[in-house]
């Protein structure tokens, strides 16, 4: 069950249009079977959580319950159901630097510009615990803000924090990567080696 992508852009407004156009990106070089089990950490608005669902995808997406941040805890559910999606994503509340997954649960693992706002001590074990959680052959996709997306994100949110490179915190870790400059983000690929 794949939708429109525009009818789901003037529906739900925002960055939706971010989302889907760098999503896209991603899912075109990851090539996942459409029954794969995919992982969305942090929830926020729900863009990427639905986006995924718009492609055919049961998306689990979470965010700690801790977390009062401006983007945390927005009503994605809403807009989920305005779309007809609300059924394919299941929401659970986790930490990501401390997953309740087993070992090797998901085909993908995608954080949707969300590493720039863990705290730094803890994104080595952020990434550390979604390679885990991933399945041998799986993927860890980061997507990180470019500066214009940046500059379109300051001029709401002028304390927004700069990018994060996942790439720097790899300590101790086999993997092969790859990194691709979506339209918005760029975008970080991991897969286990």
């Amino acid at each position: 069950m794949m939708m429109e992508i525009k009818t789901i852009a003037a529906t739900l407004g925002g960055n939706f249009d971010v989302v889907a156009t760098d999503g896209a990106r991603a899912l075109q070089e990851i090539q996942l079977s459409p029954d794969a089990a995919v992982l969305d950490v942090g929830t926020g608005k729900g863009n990427f959580a639905i986006f995924l669902a718009s492609q055919g995808f049961q998306v689990l997406t979470g965010e700690p319950s801790s977390d009062t941040s401006r983007y945390a805890r927005q009503d994605w559910v809403a807009s989920a159901e305005k779309i007809g999606l609300r059924d394919r994503i299941r929401f659970e509340h986790f930490e990501a630097n401390r997953m309740p997954f087993p070992d090797g649960s998901f085909d993908a693992v995608f954080f949707f510009g969300v590493l720039h706002h863990i705290d730094e001590a803890a994104r080595a074990d952020v990434l550390r615990e979604s390679l885990r959680v991933a399945k041998a052959n799986g993927s860890v996709v980061f997507f990180e803000p470019r500066q214009a997306m940046l500059e379109r994100v300051w001029v709401d949110d002028p304390d927004h924090p700069l990018a994060a490179d996942p790439s720097r915190y790899l300590h101790g870790t086999t993997v092969r990567e790859q990194r691709l400059e979506g339209e918005f983000m760029d975008i970080f690929i991991f897969r286990r080696s």
